[in-house]
């Protein structure tokens, strides 16, 4: 099946990104030993089945392939993350491997924001706000989970990006993307000193 790449020009022209919409000025920031930034030009679909789909991850936490990626979020519910494909493309393929009317899958491109952090700091910054053993989990691969973060549910994806190096992908209810941005920005201080002074994981 032949696709057409996303032109990253004509995402951006279709809407604001959550920071501009919310009024926020600066969307990426640098610290010592972590950098965060608003990640845009994403086509989001989230897939529900009531029985398992042969080709996508069962586990809670898996995740599978390159572009689009599919993140297992529970026995029955994906969703899957692309930079190049148009959301219908992603649903359409996601459909393809699915059992109509088992299986319902729908856009939530617009109704998501996602921050990506990276560097040494990240998983402290990230440990400051959840509970989750970030630092350990950096050694596990590729994987992905729910959590909260100031009564902010979260989903974390960690993987490598293109570059190689390691990155966390937060996803999160667009509504609260200047909150939890600013949350973010507040703990990033003492999360640079905490990945300075502490030993590396």
């Amino acid at each position: 099946m032949e696709h057409t790449r996303l032109n990253d020009s004509d995402l951006a022209q279709s809407m604001p990104s959550a920071l501009q919409q919310s009024g926020t000025a600066s969307r990426t920031y640098t610290g010592k030993t972590l950098v965060l930034a608003e990640s845009t030009n994403w086509s989001i679909v989230r897939l529900r089945s009531n029985e398992s789909i042969p080709g996508l991850p069962d586990e809670t936490g898996q995740c599978s392939g390159g572009d689009p990626v599919t993140l297992c979020l529970r026995p029955g519910e994906w969703l899957s993350l692309s930079k190049i494909l148009t959301p219908q493309q992603v649903r359409s393929e996601l459909m393809s491997l699915a059992l109509p009317p088992l299986a319902t899958a729908y856009d939530n491109t617009h109704g998501l924001a996602v921050f990506r952090l990276q560097g040494s700091g990240a998983p402290w910054l990230l440990s400051k706000l959840s509970g989750l053993d970030y630092l350990a989990g950096v050694n596990s691969g590729t994987r992905c989970a729910q959590t909260r973060m100031a009564h902010i549910s979260v989903l974390v994806y960690f993987h490598e990006n293109g570059a190689g190096d390691s990155v966390f992908d937060l996803l999160l209810d667009r509504s609260y993307a200047r909150y939890y941005w600013e949350l973010l920005l507040a703990s990033a201080p003492h999360a640079d000193e905490l990945a300075s002074t502490s030993p590396h994981y």
